[in-house]
């Protein structure tokens, strides 16, 4: 029996069967050799797999040139200058974008080692390169989320920090159509706060349609929609063909906790390539910060504005306790000045001293009726207790009754009241606020009309926008007019009362009860006056009838 012997083979590295290129093909790292012209001269298979091309596409190109970014051409070339004058002093390991023949950029980490010549001189540059592009994306992911957190706690408003979040994502994609788009429950509507697109400039509010937006919505899924997926999910019924067709369209749910509150959407109009899984997964990584802080700016917004209208408030409710202390200690004055004189002297009081004295006193407690009234109806207002109840009125009547009631206060100023109504005039509105509007208009009309002076109150029939039959209702005074920073006072919503012609007092509250009822009932107050020359207060209401 013979015995068998161990044969130990060892490979002779200078067999031309066992070259350099053979070896290093059997790696997925990428190797490769550049001469001192940046020339590639040799690159092995996992090289070629990772750029995409063949070998016969990349040896003896010039490595600067044709895959190397331009931003990092000229720092790469003076490092290669400096490499080889140097041979090999200022060789390092550093990391660089290449491009692949598909267009995207990949980030390689590279190791170097001059190739030297018998004399010690370089001669070319071998290099092996390990694809780091997941460790920079995650590292880039993560830098874009702190960049989002950080700009949370900003002061930027909700319309600037959505633009920052378009920035931040083009660090990580192509972002050319990009839009953020929020649900409004209340209304069942998509407001479209940040909108950039190259081919819809714009995206008014809309209802809850069948978009792949209101998909996204339904489902609170993520998906990323290509032709094909788009014509699958029509003819399922799912959704409907809306706005200008896409090559790519990638929306991404924004949520918190459970419930959706919006989409962002990132959309490719040519290049069905510019978005996939990948994009996908970065997007929804990043759509939870993005959607925290939303919510979180628009808490902040939502308060601010509560606390500016309770400023607001406040401001108001501190001018109108300076008016009622001011403006209605007058009347109060005149009621128990008189009523004390009535009290303490009404033996010797002549007839008529009690009759003129009886007369102002009855002025006097009308004056501060009215202006008690307005004052409930102001606070009503502020409190949101006021609603709008139109039925059919005869404007007629109301005018008349409104006249009938100030026709005291314009005798005693010896005014001359003229109506320009016709009877069967039946408008649709609220019948108490047709009172305080044409009560108050006449009574301001009265106020500001010297002694002597005429006031003529006008309804007539026009034909308004769209041919639609309307009332216009008007109040002319002769009287000393407003200025125009007068005019714009009183569409300020500033509580300002001015004394009238024969120092009538009151809390300046009944023109901001005018303009909120002929708003509340679909008209507009319009206002046209000269100083000196007199007033017209006039506003159109829908009209019943022929």
């Amino acid at each position: 029996m013979k015995t068998q012997k161990n044969i130990e083979i060892t490979p002779n590295l200078n067999d031309g069967h066992l070259d350099l290129q053979s070896v290093l093909d059997l790696t997925d790292a990428i190797f490769l050799v550049i001469d001192m012209n940046g020339k590639v001269t040799l690159i092995n298979k996992g090289g070629c797999d990772l750029l995409g091309y063949s070998r016969q596409e990349i040896v003896g190109k010039n490595w600067l040139d044709n895959f190397v970014p331009p931003a990092f051409k000229d720092e790469l070339k003076k490092y290669l200058d400096r490499l080889f004058s140097t041979n090999g002093e200022v060789v390092s390991n550093f990391e660089n974008p290449i491009n692949t023949k598909s267009g995207k950029e990949i980030f390689v980490y590279w190791r170097n080692s001059l190739i030297k010549d018998e004399n010690g001189n370089g001669v070319a540059l071998i290099s092996s390169g390990l694809d780091i592009s997941e460790r920079k994306r995650a590292d880039k992911v993560q830098q874009v989320i702190s960049q989002i957190l950080q700009a949370s706690n900003t002061g930027n408003k909700l319309s600037d920090f959505f633009s920052f979040i378009h920035t931040s994502v083009a660090e990580l994609m192509p972002v050319d159509n990009f839009y953020i788009a929020l649900h409004d429950k209340e209304a069942n509507i998509i407001n479209f706060p940040y909108f950039v697109d190259q081919v819809d400039k714009i995206a008014p509010p809309k209802r809850l349609g069948r978009g792949l937006t209101e998909y996204v919505l339904r489902t609170g899924k993520s998906i990323l929609v290509d032709s094909q997926m788009d014509k699958t999910l029509v003819e399922k019924g799912e959704v409907e063909m809306i706005g200008s067709p896409t090559s790519i369209w990638l929306g991404i749910p924004l949520k918190i906790q459970d419930a959706t509150i919006g989409v962002l959407v990132v959309q490719d109009y040519n290049n069905p390539d510019t978005y996939g899984v990948k994009e996908q997964e970065i997007l929804e990584v990043i759509s939870f910060a993005i959607s925290r802080t939303i919510e979180r700016k628009r808490v902040e917004q939502e308060k601010s504005r509560l606390i500016e209208e309770l400023r607001e408030m406040n401001t108001s409710k501190d001018k109108l306790i300076a008016l009622i202390s001011h403006d209605l200690r007058s009347p109060f004055n005149s009621l128990l000045g008189f009523s004390e004189i009535l009290n303490s002297e009404y033996e010797s009081l002549t007839h008529d001293e009690i009759q003129e004295y009886l007369k102002v006193i009855y002025e006097s407690s009308k004056n501060l009726f009215n202006m008690t009234n307005n004052l409930l109806q102001f606070s009503r207002i502020q409190m949101g207790r006021v609603e709008c109840n139109p039925t059919k009125l005869n404007l007629s009547k109301i005018i008349k009754s409104a006249v009938n009631m100030l026709k005291g206060n314009a005798i005693k100023k010896q005014i001359n009241l003229m109506l320009e109504v016709e009877n069967d005039l039946v408008v649709y509105a609220d019948e108490d606020m047709m009172n305080s509007i044409m009560q108050n208009l006449i009574s301001n009309a009265i106020k500001f009309t010297l002694k002597g002076g005429d006031i003529k109150i006008s309804a007539v029939k026009i034909n308004a926008e769209g041919n639609q039959k309307a009332v216009e209702i008007a109040v002319h005074d002769s009287g000393i007019g407003i200025s125009e920073s007068g005019i714009n006072l009183i569409f300020s919503n500033a509580i300002h009362s001015t004394p009238g012609t024969d120092k009538e007092y009151g809390t300046g509250l009944g023109l901001l009860l005018v303009r909120e009822f002929i708003e509340k009932n679909g008209g507009k107050l319009v206002i046209k006056s000269t100083p000196q020359s007199g007033s017209i207060f006039s506003f159109r209401l829908p009209v019943l009838g022929n």
